[in-house]
């Protein structure tokens, strides 16, 4: 129930039976490659740069252009292949198959047709599309035109008459009509700034009036067409109706196309699983014939390895297994094993960090302290019944993903303490209904919910400094555990243990007793802040700022009232939501009142809900960690197949 011990592998085999080894490495899913080729790896074992470096990029690149083709083929078709509903999808599970079953089905998939087909439909409707924004680009250019009643062929085959068709600036109109009397002239249209016009006129006025459309920045429109703008609009528009009828139809076959929609989803994570597995050859060594592999596996499944190595190679391999050095610890990958319900809250781990190697994990730590401060924050009965019976329907029914189907645990775990202490606050969906089994009234025990938030704090905060302690303790640093979270946990406790003295009136001894531990654990932080120090001056100024610490502390404790606020702040504006759906009159609060009530409860559980996850996770995250938790490792990443479309069986 803690951190997997893991185990560091070197197997060395023939580089000839690489291929089969990767594929049955994929199919484990459970070994993560040291990168040999590193420039600080090698630094360090300099015996190693002698050796080649392993690379595929040849067959790479291959893979690589067929993957290209699957994912195009998979993105196009998707966006035309009628999609199930969102409950329909979540019911429907991904395919599973082995690697070597996914071979067998990308094989006799005939995948190339199903690339050809998409390909060739999306060229015809890049065609069709071209067409339509050449006919759109068409009816722009004529639409300013469409006013004008004669076809652009008869002004072409004038012949005694000039004609000017263009546009110039409005500014100049009054200029124009005034230096250009002996002309027709026809205002078409006009746009915010320009004019566009026709002018006639004798030929022997040419000179005269292209002398004056220069000075004025006449700006001639030219077409290649020849009949009456309005038609030719209409006509375009027309043409534009029918192509938009043809992709109608291209879009309506491309949506039969399910089946090798997925064809090209088996090519797709066929091909990305042997991108994968050639890409991993960048992280291996090599001679002439030999490839050397270093990777990290889990103690558990080290035998599994040793059997597929026996399976696969024969006895054309030599492994060796590890235990992890004390140099290795930060580059160790990180692997967490808990029971059903703590596994649940890793994501909450995994957000802040995952621990070093050497470290505990949290998660079982924080998991008690996170089902209570969020059953606080959110606590309401109907609220909690609500979480629960979805969380529970999503688990039971829905073909979710593993880390959708965690979230789901998740929340299904949290209904609990929400039911628990909604029952304990009086609070079903606010103050809809009475419940009988309330012992804290939000309205009046307000002090009562704070002091139970204070307790709550303290003890979160004395577990944190106790597991630090601990944790020293076990590798071996007792001076430390004394020194650091050891003196706070005795100044604390002395502190606490003389105001309670004081507010209870014992004895002044016992008060003296307290008086004498809280000052010996003061000094031990001051001697422990300053330590590390190599002047008297620089370990008492450090100590004494150490000492100043001890205001975290107090802040640390009041940020625990948000247990007390956020469980009053939800409660009211179920309280003032209720109250408003009461104030309607007769026949609204029977038709509207039902409809209010289920969207104001949504909005206000939807905000309840992540109040309490936020500020439970800062609970963790600053008050609770900091007192013991470093962090700083990396999650275990698995050489494993793709799984976008499908899921890999392991073998």
């Amino acid at each position: 129930m803690a951190i997997v011990k893991m185990k560091k592998f070197t197997l060395l085999t023939f580089e000839s039976k690489k291929p089969r080894l990767l594929k049955e490495m994929q199919g484990l899913s459970n070994v993560e490659f040291i990168n040999l080729q590193d420039e600080d790896f090698l630094e360090k074992y300099e015996s190693l740069k002698e050796l080649a470096k392993d690379n595929d990029d040849i067959e790479c690149s291959k893979y690589e252009e067929n993957l290209s083709k699957a994912k195009f083929g998979v993105e196009f078709l998707s966006k035309y292949v009628p999609k199930k509903s969102g409950l329909k999808a979540l019911q429907e599970e991904k395919l599973t198959l082995t690697l070597d079953e996914l071979e067998e089905k990308f094989k006799s998939s005939n995948w190339l047709d199903s690339y050809e087909k998409a390909k060739e439909k999306e060229e015809e409707l890049a065609r069709l599309d071209s067409q339509v924004t050449k006919l759109q680009s068409e009816i722009e250019t004529l639409t300013p035109w469409e006013g004008l009643d004669v076809a652009f062929s008869e002004l072409k085959t004038l012949k005694n008459t000039s004609y000017y068709l263009g546009t110039v600036a409005k500014s100049y109109e009054d200029t124009l009509i005034q230096e250009i009397s002996n002309a027709y002239i026809e205002i078409i249209s006009r746009s915010t700034n320009d004019i566009n016009l026709l002018i006639l006129a004798n030929k022997e006025y040419d000179e005269n009036i292209s002398e004056v459309l220069k000075n004025i920045g006449f700006s001639s429109f030219k077409t290649e067409h020849n009949s009456v703008p309005l038609k030719l609009i209409l006509d375009f528009k027309h043409q534009i109706e029918e192509i938009q009828s043809k992709k109608f139809f291209v879009q309506e076959e491309i949506s039969d196309l399910e089946e090798d929609l997925k064809k090209l989803q088996i090519a797709y994570d066929y091909f990305a699983s042997k991108v994968e597995r050639n890409k991993a050859s960048k992280n291996f060594l090599k001679t002439k014939n030999i490839c050397a592999i270093q990777g990290w596996i889990a103690e558990e499944e080290s035998e599994a390895l040793r059997t597929m190595c026996n399976n696969t190679l024969g006895n054309d391999y030599y492994i060796e297994l590890e235990d992890v050095k004390e140099e290795e610890i930060d580059d160790v990958p990180i692997k967490l094993k808990n029971g059903e319900l703590v596994s649940a809250f890793e994501s909450v781990t995994g957000m802040y960090s995952y621990p070093k190697y050497n470290e505990i994990d949290p998660t079982p730590l924080l998991a008690p302290f996170y089902l209570i401060f969020f059953g606080m924050m959110v606590a309401d009965a109907g609220y909690g019944l609500l979480v629960l019976i979805g969380s529970f329907l999503a688990i039971r029914y829905l073909k979710l993903s593993d880390s959708m189907k965690d979230f789901a645990r998740f929340f299904f775990y949290l209904s609990f303490p929400t039911i628990f202490f909604g029952l304990i606050y009086g609070s079903f969906f606010g103050d809809i209904v009475k419940l009988p089994t309330q012992l804290i009234d939000t309205n009046k025990d307000v002090m009562t919910i704070v002091y139970l938030s204070l307790g709550l704090g303290v003890i979160q905060i004395f577990f944190g400094l106790f597991i630090k302690v601990y944790s020293l303790v076990r590798i071996g640093k007792g001076k430390d555990a004394l020194f650091g979270a050891g003196s706070w946990i005795i100044t604390l406790l002395s502190i606490g243990g003389l105001a309670t003295a004081k507010a209870l009136k014992l004895p002044s001894v016992v008060g003296t007793i307290f008086i004498v531990t809280m000052v010996i654990g003061m000094i031990l932080i001051v001697i422990g802040g300053g330590r590390e120090e190599k002047s008297f001056g620089a370990k008492a100024g450090q100590g004494l700022y150490s000492l100043y610490g001890i205001t975290g502390y107090v802040g640390d404790l009041v940020s625990y009232t948000r247990l007390m606020a956020l469980g009053l702040a939800g409660g009211s504006i179920a309280g003032a939501l209720n109250l408003l759906i009461h104030t309607l009159p007769g026949v609204a609060a029977i038709i509207i009142g039902p409809v209010l009530f289920v969207l104001f409860h949504i909005f206000n559980l939807g905000l309840s809900l992540l109040g309490a996850y936020v500020h439970t996770a800062r609970l963790q995250y600053v008050e609770y960690f900091s007192k013991f938790y470093d962090g700083g490792g990396r999650p275990f990443k698995a050489f494993k197949g793709s799984e976008k479309y499908i899921r890999i069986k392991r073998n």
